[in-house]
Formats: structure tokens, C-alpha cells, sequence
């Protein structure tokens, strides 16, 4: 699933990964629940690809700086919301099919959105 890390969808993958790698391990209070974690990286994963098409966004000249920051906000705002009524079970019969699908949804509609502002 991980390629080059020259690719900015593998760098946002790596990002993601890393974040709840970080939240799963740290020594002080309790780490997430597994459902709690799999939400996490999801979340994590498409705001990280939210980035990626801002960057994208301001390299092509179609937004500025400010507005960046706006959408960005408005963009965590909207994931977060999005993944908390997401329906998935991390017990050990979820399958990562699943898990992809659910992933790659969100993700799209999150660049329509960016893409539609």
C-alpha cells in the first residue's frame, strides 16, 4: 500500500501512521481503544491528503495563504465530525477492505469539498 516516499498520498500515509504510532505508545494516561486508534489514523490520514490538495491549491495559484488556513480549519472540523459517525468495529473481524473503503470514501468527498470552496 506504501510506495515511494517521494509521493505526497505515501507521505500522508507515513504522517498518519506516525501520529497514531506516537498517541499508541506515549507513556502518560491510557492509550486509545483500538477503535479509538483505527478512527485516529483514519482521521489523520485524510486530513493529511486534505494538505496535499491545498498545497496543491496554492502551488497552482488558485488559493492564497489565508484562505488556506480557513479551509484547513473548516477541513479538521469536518473530519472529525465524519469519522466520529463512522461505524467501525476494531475488533479483529474488521477487515481491512473494509477499513480501505471506508477510508477512501471519506477522503474523496473531503477533496470535493476543498476542491468546491
Amino acid at each position: 500500500m506504501i510506495g515511494d516516499d517521494g509521493h505526497p498520498d505515501d507521505r500522508a500515509i507515513r504522517q498518519a501512521a506516525t501520529e497514531q504510532v506516537k498517541k499508541i505508545v506515549r507513556t502518560e494516561g491510557e492509550p486509545p481503544t483500538a477503535t479509538e486508534a483505527v478512527k485516529g489514523f483514519v482521521s489523520s490520514y485524510i486530513f493529511q491528503l486534505g494538505l496535499v490538495e491545498l498545497q496543491d491549491q496554492i502551488t497552482n495559484g488558485t488559493l492564497d495563504g489565508n484562505e488556506a488556513l480557513v479551509r484547513e480549519r473548516m477541513l479538521r472540523g469536518w473530519i472529525d465530525a465524519k469519522v466520529r459517525a463512522l461505524d467501525i468495529d476494531a475488533s479483529p473481524a474488521l477487515s481491512a477492505n473494509a477499513l480501505h473503503q471506508a477510508a477512501a470514501d471519506l477522503a474523496q468527498r473531503a477533496v470535493r469539498v476543498l476542491r468546491a470552496r
